[in-house]
């Protein structure tokens, strides 16, 4: 395990992202249905672009008590929970679902097929989200798999310039009372 930790240096990210309902390998992706890499374009097909910057963000809920001190009087103790977990995307590019998320549509985009657009207040998206963090030598540094709800922060801006979409995922770990099984780290051996 030493490998990750001595790194110096990360050259950057892929996301890949599939929302739940989408058939693959003729099942259909759910909380309990995980797309495998065979053949790789399972994933690689449902790129949400380049990364521009990726950061964790977890929610905390402090709870402290105070209990009596061994020396008189009392003394806080501090308890600190992680209740959420974040994941903030920006990316340069636009996907379909990013799209669906911005004009608040109610169905996927079809071309050609008109919709009526802020259709829908619910502007989150479930499915498997893939982050693979990549060292400057090509080698993957760590492969993230979560469930997530995806949302859009910042959408489309008419500046003058590219517009830079931010989202948000956030990690499900339980869904019914029961443990997501497929959410997984895995840091590749060293070459």
């Amino acid at each position: 395990m030493a490998a990750p930790l001595n790194l110096e240096r990360f050259l950057g990210g892929f996301a890949y992202f599939i929302e739940a309902g989408t058939t693959v390998d003729a099942q259909v992706v759910s909380a309990t249905i995980k797309p495998d890499v065979s053949p790789l374009t399972n994933w690689s097909d449902r790129s949400l672009g380049s990364i521009l910057s990726l950061s964790h963000e977890p929610k905390f809920e402090d709870d402290p008590f105070k209990k009596p001190a061994a020396t008189g009087g009392w003394e806080e103790v501090p308890r600190k929970y992680v209740v959420a977990d974040y994941l903030n995307m920006e990316s340069r590019e636009m996907g379909e679902n990013l799209l669906r998320l911005e004009l608040g549509l109610n169905a996927k985009i079809e071309e050609g097929t008109a919709q009526t657009p802020f259709a829908t207040t619910k502007r989150q998206i479930d499915g498997w989200l893939r982050l693979q963090a990549r060292q400057e030598t090509g080698q993957d540094l760590l492969i993230l798999d979560v469930w997530v709800t995806l949302e859009l922060t910042e959408g489309i801006k008419a500046e003058g310039k590219v517009t830079q979409p931010k989202f948000r995922f956030t990690v499900i770990k339980t869904v019914a009372g029961v443990a997501v099984a497929g959410n997984s780290v895995v840091f590749p051996a060293a070459v």
